[in-house]
């Protein structure tokens, strides 16, 4: 596979976890949203395994833009295990594939994205996921695996730090920036119902902030913005004073994870998200600047737009207690110092070429 050293290595790693990938021996794959940094991950995974165990996987990848198909995948299209289904997840499912295995990690995640097209955010979470779950229902799938995220939680009616699969808080449904989190909430329900009156093997991820080669640069949020910054030699620019804490996984550590909840795991709810990564953006802001001094970056402070403010979370949410996962076998390996210096090496070369 023609892939950059950074992420061939993180390959490398993910395949070298105890997972069960002989599962998906001979299996067709669907993943939505294949141009997303997460996604891709799992395609380029399972092209990994074809080239390194032989395991016969083909990967059907469903994308809206075959533009962005082509800039993220290049030469990697021409393989034989890999298919695209251009249209919108919004669409019912168009393909006489079989569809063994079902990953969906379509979704809007931007804050911009929230606030200019909030119909759209919760069509692809609703409609999309229904679209999903008949066309897995249909092709009697062996598995289906939701991405979801720390944002259903909502607002800790406890005050908590950290929260498990099993607590929840609010919402507040009248906030067009709830968009997000609502309809993933929603999701969500229908995926335990496809299960419970269909028996369709649907499983949930709930993820955080994920960080890697790859990801979008200078989207929004707050870690694409800075990487932007270090990346063109900028100081960075912090929104807020930088008091809420982030927390952040690695590309790799994520996938592994990702992986093992669908493969290995027993229950229907996991939490996935690196203990190594907790950090406030005013800690992010200074270990970047740090971590480059010939740069000479500097972090400054500068009043948000109403319209950028309009896409922050209206409260404080809490972070994802990851200990289900971990005590079943998940381990994150990948500390903050170390993934930020692959992405900015990734980045910097992307620039370059």
């Amino acid at each position: 596979m023609e892939l950059h050293p950074i992420i061939l290595e993180d390959l490398e790693r993910i395949t070298k976890e105890d997972i069960d990938f002989e599962k998906l021996r001979d299996a067709t794959v669907l993943i939505t949203g294949i141009n997303g940094m997460i996604a891709s991950y799992i395609a380029y995974t399972l092209f990994y395994l074809n080239e390194t165990r032989q395991l016969n996987i083909k990967v059907l990848g469903l994308a809206r833009n075959e533009e962005k198909v082509k800039n993220r995948f290049g030469s990697i299209l021409r393989r034989k295990d890999f298919g695209i289904l251009l249209q919108d997840i919004t669409k019912p499912i168009q393909t006489e594939e079989k569809a063994d295995f079902i990953i969906h990690a379509a979704s809007q995640t931007g804050p911009r994205q929230f606030v200019n097209d909030p119909v759209g955010t919760i069509a692809a979470n609703t409609t999309g996921t229904k679209n999903l779950l008949d066309f897995a229902r249909e092709k009697k799938s062996r598995g289906v695996l939701f991405l979801s995220t720390r944002e259903i939680y909502g607002k800790s009616l406890s005050g908590q730090e950290f929260v498990s699969e099993e607590e929840y808080g609010a919402v507040d449904p009248t906030l067009v920036r709830s968009c997000y989190p609502e309809s993933k909430r929603m999701s969500e329900t229908m995926c335990a119902a496809y299960r419970q009156q269909y028996n369709v093997p649907a499983k949930i991820i709930r993820i955080a902030h994920t960080y890697g080669p790859g990801m979008l640069i200078g989207d929004g949020r707050v870690v694409g913005d800075f990487l932007k910054n270090v990346i063109q030699s900028q100081d960075i620019v912090m929104n807020s004073d930088g008091s809420a804490v982030l927390g952040l996984t690695y590309i790799s550590d994520l996938i592994a994870g990702l992986f093992l909840s669908f493969l290995n795991f027993p229950d229907f709810v996991y939490n996935v998200s690196s203990h190594k990564g907790i950090v406030t953006v005013k800690e992010l802001a200074n270990m970047l600047a740090d971590m480059y001094p010939e740069k000479q970056i500097k972090t400054v402070f500068k009043e948000a737009s109403p319209e950028v403010k309009a896409g922050y979370l209206a409260s404080k949410i809490p972070l994802l207690d990851s200990r289900k996962a971990v005590e079943c076998g998940w381990e994150p390996k990948v500390s903050l110092k170390e993934g930020f210096k692959r992405t900015v090496a990734y980045g910097e070369w992307n620039e370059q070429n």
